[in-house]
């Protein structure tokens, strides 16, 4: 799949090269360029000018301009780039001014495709420029909005999580640049990232004027307080605070009575406690609803085998691999059930491949050599 680069790179299709003659060269303004410089034109532009009969036997300064802030903006690695720049700013030292706004009017009349380039010429060319690399977040966004519509979702998320970046980046240079925040606020909230989109949100409240947006944003952060909320939870059971994360969760268990989601987290904090038969339930509860639930399988797994109840443990840990085959921790988790009721031919099969899946886990090099301690003893 193409990644960004490749994406814009495919734009340079649109640019043609003058070639100086050799030992000739050209004046722009006051900067002399020498015939080692190609000089790029847009070959869309050319043709628009043949069919509207505007076209003539001198290229245009204009023209060239125009070429090198879309080849900019197309590969930033053009190994002339950082001389087109010189030209730019010696042509117009408010250069950036006219990119953002011709940029800005392309993609408004509709030639999104050449705006996008143009905002992202500004952005390899002064990434200082805040409204510059603000719009060409936007910019990035809206293409990932193009390509979810037409479910193109790799390429999508993948100018999404590049609008996202470029946004921080806006309110890392600029801590009290106000829509950067708001914007946020929608993807990590899109992302799942609930925390994070209520600190954004929080911040644009206090930053913020639009009266609408503020509105809009007061909502929003309502509408998800119990995502919030479950988020702050499962990241304290995942710290290992389980006492925390479950004062967290279990409030919103009564709530949402099919969150299979928040059953498995609140087992997975009962097991980090060694209350197991009250994980065993969370975690058969989520089986109702998502039988095929493989970390669900090896968490109910695990909390059998600690209650001695090794027959059923070693019964979810073959769901599991059935389903996971690949799964080396489910693997191990089944051998060393095996091993609790001294099949040791069995625990031996699971064991070893599981080490031969991965040898240099700690867990699986901890249960080799159980193993090999206990097979030693025999």
């Amino acid at each position: 799949m193409k990644g960004l680069r490749e994406y814009f790179l495919d734009k340079t299709e649109n640019i043609s090269f003058i070639e100086l003659k050799p030992n000739s060269m050209v004046f722009i303004k006051d900067y002399k360029i020498e015939s080692d410089i190609p000089l790029p034109l847009i070959i869309d532009e050319l043709i628009n000018e043949i069919k509207e009969g505007t076209a003539k036997d001198e290229v245009k300064v204009s023209a060239i301009i125009n070429g090198m802030i879309y080849t900019i903006g197309a590969d930033p690695d053009f190994k002339h780039c950082e001389q087109y720049k010189d030209i730019l700013y010696h042509y117009d030292e408010k250069i950036e001014e006219y990119i953002l706004y011709i940029g800005l009017k392309k993609i408004n009349e509709n030639a999104f495709e050449e705006g996008i380039v143009w905002l992202r010429a500004l952005y390899y060319i002064n990434d200082k420029n805040l409204m510059g690399k603000y719009n060409y977040a936007l910019a990035l966004e809206e293409k990932a909005r193009r390509l979810f519509a037409i479910s193109n979702n790799k390429m999508g998320n993948l100018f999404l999580n590049r609008s996202t970046n470029v946004f921080e980046e806006v309110i890392n240079e600029n801590p009290n640049f106000d829509l950067a925040y708001y914007k946020l606020g929608y993807h990590y909230k899109n992302s799942q990232q609930y925390v994070k989109s209520s600190l954004m949100w929080k911040k644009y409240i206090q930053l913020g004027k639009d009266t609408e947006l503020l509105d809009e944003v007061r909502d929003n952060l309502e509408s998800m307080q119990d995502d919030i909320t479950y988020e702050e939870g499962y990241n304290l059971i995942l710290s290992g605070n389980p006492n925390e994360g479950l004062k967290k969760l279990l409030p919103l268990k009564d709530k949402y009575v099919d969150w299979w989601n928040l059953f498995f987290m609140i087992g997975l904090g009962y097991r980090q406690l060694g209350m197991y038969q009250e994980a065993i339930d969370e975690f058969e509860t989520v089986l109702d609803f998502v039988p095929d639930q493989v970390e669900a399988l090896n968490e109910l797994g695990l909390c059998q085998a600690f209650i001695g109840n090794y027959s059923d443990a070693i019964s979810n840990f073959t769901k599991a691999i059935e389903l996971k085959p690949k799964d080396y921790e489910i693997r191990c988790n089944r051998g060393m059930t095996y091993l609790q009721i001294n099949d040791i031919e069995n625990a031996e099969k699971d064991i070893n491949e599981a080490y031969e899946q991965c040898d240099t886990d700690e867990i699986t090099i901890a249960c080799k050599q159980e193993l090999e301690k206990i097979k030693s003893m025999a």
